[in-house]
């Protein structure tokens, strides 16, 4: 179980701050085991995928499910050939490409690495274990998949994570909701959900104590400059 603690210290000055020098994000523990367990899981994750998108109609994944007989060969063939336009449907280019890649980023980033590691993450993952991975058995990898899954998925990403620590600080409530930061913390990070449900971690010996801190830029009623200290601790 998750426990979280917020310590928040509060600084008023009356004079102006230089936030070009703020630090809004610092991480204090990389957990490199944990990305390691959710990145089998994401391995995982992607064949199953693979697997429902085969069972899907060719119309919607643009998938010949006849190349199935010649896995190996068409794989080769295909990551040979030049980058190609995706034909997909535009919900999952542009809605479940971007969701995936912020779930890939999720991964190093709530592990205490910075957002240009998770981002570089989140370009490997959907690169190697997807676009000239899986998909490539199916069809030839194609350039929008490798520009707008991590580049939106970072951003997206991002966002989810800050709010996911900002749900976790508030012991899983949304709105005063548990069910609401329960719904939305399984949105934004399934793999992690799936990772504690299982107790994964516990059986592969993952420590998922993880302590972070934000710093970030506030401003009081009366117009002063401040700066908010958050202290997250889970265990």
């Amino acid at each position: 179980m998750f426990v979280s603690l917020l310590l928040v210290a509060t600084l008023y000055a009356q004079s102006s701050i230089d936030y070009s020098k703020l630090q809004l994000h610092s991480d204090s523990q990389q957990n490199a085991s944990y990305v390691a367990l959710s990145s089998g899981v994401l391995l995982a994750g992607s064949m199953g995928g693979a697997m429902v998108l085969y069972l899907m109609p060719e119309s919607v994944t643009n998938w010949n499910k006849e190349d199935i007989r010649y896995l190996g060969r068409n794989w080769t063939d295909r990551i040979s050939n030049v980058l190609v336009a995706d034909r997909d449907d535009w919900f999952l280019n542009w809605i479940t490409h971007p969701y995936w890649g912020s779930v890939y980023y999720m991964q190093p980033r709530k592990a205490g690495y910075g957002w240009f590691e998770s981002a570089l993450f989140s370009f490997a993952t959907s690169a190697l274990f997807w676009e000239f991975g899986i998909e490539a058995f199916a069809e030839v990898p194609s350039w929008q998949d490798l520009i707008v899954t991590p580049a939106f998925g970072a951003m997206l990403g991002e966002m989810f994570y800050q709010a996911s620590m900002y749900i976790y600080a508030n012991d899983r409530t949304l709105l005063n909701s548990r069910f609401l930061g329960i719904f939305a913390l399984i949105l934004m990070d399934p793999v992690g959900l799936l990772i504690e449900l299982m107790r994964l971690d516990e059986h592969f010996g993952v420590d998922k104590n993880v302590f972070y801190t934000r710093l970030s830029p506030v401003r009081s009623r009366q117009g002063s400059n401040g700066v908010m200290l958050s202290l997250h601790y889970a265990f």
